[in-house]
Parts: structure tokens; sequence; C-alpha cells
């Protein structure tokens, strides 16, 4: 298949401009709302508007700020924690935040003032494995000490929702002090809380499911997913929980001793021939009902030139069971060369295992590096952080597979209703100051790059996922003129 790159632009959406400066946007609720500073008669106002899925202007709210210069505000920004529609304004050169709330139903909830920014939400204080449930905040703590690393999970309440989020403790989970080197919280529900822990050493050494009771903190189970003696090392990706049975589906990828050994710091996955991907059925107790292995062919890009080793690892986003019991997975590939611990954003591929004569099979496909992806955005700049994933040592490598980006390039990807791929990408260019946003689709029967969008960083561009078939794009065109995009794909 050719490729090629084209410059067109792509719109069959609706276009809103607003009179409101410091402007943003933000998805609620299967609503839009767009907010922003608007001055009149020398007094400052807050708008929010209220829009549908079609930008059609539904309500809007006011809120005086007196007799207060625009520029002295800062971009304001939001958020949907807890439930709610959190709008957050700052003065420049002041600390001080006031929090504006609304509900589901855009009602005001709260309007709090003076909130110290170092305080916002009161979640300096907890550690960076942070995982929210409903009014719940629950957190993974590390205590070092002469004795090595001790591991806690805390649960916390919401004390108030008319108030700064602030949490009352209400409980604490002690893992077992030995050998535990890292835990990741990555599902909770009223009944329990799942943890994926990885052990490096002792009897128990290898991955495991623990399961705590969300009530009372008490373990529940601990599910290891090594068979006895195994040595292979299985990564985190992604679940399926089943709301009738409590049973799910862990999906990830595996590697073996030879490919990766944290404890002898190696690592050796260039040039293998597949990804190795479990897929584990743990039923409510706990039990390993079935485990399966998928080898999926990695398939090269011939080059010209300095070949070179890559290594790839697969962060999978979701998986779904469609009808008679086909599993879906979605899966990001990132590639590395000659070992490194520097990963590059490659490719999208949409995976299906299907049950055939009572097996589980991994329909036909591949790893491999998508060119037009890698051409879009990649440089040989090392201090472009697009699409980049890494860590400094192996002693993090399990959190390549659920670590945030910090500059991703995937924003939205999709199959067609002809099955074929469509991504929208987005590229951060310091040097022209400006930020790209593109689709990857075929057209005219090839793949192609089409550019959406390019704006100046300074007008403060935002990508909103509306639907699977529709997004936004805004960005503040002047002063006082906020736009709104709407994009159909």
């Amino acid at each position: 298949m050719f490729f090629f790159i084209i410059a067109i632009n792509h719109f069959f959406g609706q276009i809103k401009q607003f009179d409101i400066a410091n402007a943003n946007i933000q998805s609620f609720d299967k609503h839009v709302y767009v907010y922003g500073l608007l001055s009149k008669n020398q007094t400052s106002y807050l708008c929010i508007y209220k829009l549908d899925a079609k930008l059609k202007a539904l309500d809007s709210l006011f809120f005086d700020l007196g007799k207060q210069s625009l520029d002295s505000y800062l971009h304001i920004s939001s958020d949907t924690l807890h439930g709610y529609l959190n709008v957050y304004l700052q003065k420049k050169e002041k600390k001080l935040v006031t929090i504006f709330r609304f509900n589901s139903k855009f009602e005001s909830i709260a309007t709090i003032d003076n909130v110290d920014v170092a305080r916002l939400n009161n979640t300096s204080g907890f550690e960076h494995e942070l995982y929210y449930y409903k009014n719940y905040a629950y957190t993974i703590k590390i205590q070092s000490d002469t004795g090595g690393k001790q591991f806690y999970l805390n649960k916390y309440a919401l004390k108030s929702d008319t108030t700064n989020f602030d949490y009352q403790f209400v409980w604490q989970f002690p893992f077992e002090r030995k050998n535990i080197h890292s835990a990741h919280i990555f599902f909770a529900n009223r009944e329990q809380v799942l943890i994926y822990v990885n052990i490096l050493n002792g009897i128990k050494k290898g991955q495991w499911i623990l399961k705590i009771n969300s009530t009372s903190g008490k373990l529940i189970r601990g599910t290891k997913l090594n068979d006895k003696y195994e040595t292979a090392s299985y990564q985190f990706g992604n679940i399926l929980m089943d709301s009738i049975s409590k049973s799910i589906h862990i999906i990830g990828q595996k590697f073996t001793e030879a490919q990766f050994n944290q404890q002898e710091n190696k690592l050796a996955i260039s040039n293998t021939p597949f990804a190795l991907i479990y897929l584990i059925n743990i039923d409510s107790t706990g039990e390993i009902m079935a485990k399966n292995e998928f080898k999926i062919p990695i398939i090269e890009q011939k080059t010209v030139g300095k070949k070179v080793s890559h290594g790839f690892i697969l962060r999978i986003n979701s998986l779904v069971k469609e009808k008679e019991d086909k599993l879906i997975f979605d899966a990001d590939i990132f590639s590395s060369n000659n070992n490194s611990l520097v990963y590059l954003y490659s490719n999208t591929t949409r995976y299906a295992i299907l049950p055939i004569d009572e097996k589980l099979v991994l329909e036909k496909n591949a790893v491999t590096i998508n060119p037009l992806i890698e051409k879009f955005y990649v440089t040989p700049d090392k201090l472009d952080m697009n699409g980049k994933l890494q860590i400094d040592t192996l002693y993090q490598f399990e959190k390549l597979f659920y670590k945030q980006l910090n500059f991703p390039v995937k924003q939205d990807f999709k199959i067609g209703t002809d099955n074929n791929s469509l991504w929208v990408l987005r590229k951060s260019n310091y040097k022209k100051n400006s930020i790209n946003y593109s689709f990857l689709r075929i057209e005219k029967n090839i793949y192609q790059l089409s550019v959406i969008e390019e704006f100046l960083m300074t007008t403060s561009p935002q990508f909103t996922k509306l639907s699977n078939d529709a997004l936004i794009l805004s960005n503040q065109v002047a002063n006082e003129k906020y736009q709104v995009k709407l994009f159909t794909w």
C-alpha cells in the first residue's frame, strides 16, 4: 500500500464563536460547556454556556466578578471530579483560586472562594497512585526504612461537595512487607478494589491481582497470575468485568525470563518474532478458570541502510465482549530501538479473539509500525516529547503499560464502517510554536494524512471527543473571541 501526505481541511459540522476571553471547554454528562470571561460596562463576568452535541446553545449562567480587568486572570480550567463540573478561576500572581461547581442539571452547587492553589482538591498529600470512585479516593502510600519498603492502600471519603474537595481517612490496608516492588490500582466499585502487584523475590515472586473489600479494607483474595515455578512476567493491560457473574478477564503482554528480568536488569525484546498476549479469566472467588496465550507476529518494515532492531510493547486500551463471545481489544503499539528505554508511539491496532471449537483463537493480525504515523511527528530531536514513553531504569518497567503520556500523539482511534482504521493525531511543534491536528484515514483508496487545523500554542487549542463519530477543536482566536468547531469523521 502506498502512503503520502496531503493538506486538506475537512469540516462537516458547526462553527460557534463566543465573545469571551481566557476561555476553555469541557465535556460533561453528554453536553459541552464553554466558559470564559466577558467585560461589560467595566464589570467582568464569568460566563458558562451549555451546548448539546450539535453545538446548539441550551442554557447559560453569568457570575459577576466586579470591576476587574480581564487581563488580571489566568487561563481558566475545569474538571469533572466526583461527578461535578468544577471551573477554576485564578488571578495572575495570586495563589488563591475560586471554584464554581455545578451538577449535571447545570445547577450551581457552590462557589468556593480563596482556595490556596497548593491545596486544590487536597490531593497533594496523596501518592501518585490515585484512583477515584464516586465520592471516594484510593491511593497507594509507600514508606521506606532500614527494613525495606512498606506499601499501604488507603481509602478516603469526600467530606463535602460544597467546599474545596477535602477527604477524611476511612481505612488502611497494609500489604505484606517483604519483596513488593510496585502496586497499581486499576478498578474499584462498591464491593471491591482491584490491585496489580509485582513481587520480585521470595516464594511469592510474580505478578498478583489483589481483591480488597471496599467497605472493610480487608483482603478478600490474592490471585497469582504466574503458574507454579513460572519465571515469565505478566504486565498489566486491561480488564473486562462481568457485572452478573462478578468474574473478570484480565489481558496484557507477557515476557519470558530471557526477554525481561527485572532483578538482573535485563531487557532483550528486540528482533523477537512475535508479541505474546495473555488472557486470564478469574471467577468471583479469585480462582483462575481459564488461561490463554496468543502470539501476534511482529512484521518489521523493510528499510534501506543501517538496520535498526525494534522492540515492541503493547498498551491495551480496552477489552470488550461482542456477540457470540467475541472479544475485541485495541492496543497502542510503542517501539524502541536496540532495547533502549525510550518508546515511541508507532501504531494502534484492533485485535479479535474468537471462540472456535471450544478454543479461543486470535484473528489473524500483526504488530507493525505505521510509517505515516511516524512521518507525522517523529523528529531526530531527543528533547521532542511527542508520543514518547520512557523510563530511567528497568526498575520502572511495569509503569510503561499504564503511566500517562505527557504529549500523546493519538487523540482518537476507531474502525470505520468500511472496516478500515481511522486516527485523529496531534503534534506539538515548539519551533513553530504550533499544534497540529490531523486525520489519518483512507481517501481515494489509500491511507493519507490530512490536516484538520494547525493552531498557535498561544491560542490554547483544545481537543474534545464528543462521540465515536464527532469531535471538537476549539481555541482563542482573538483576545475576546473563542471559537468552537465541530467535526465528523
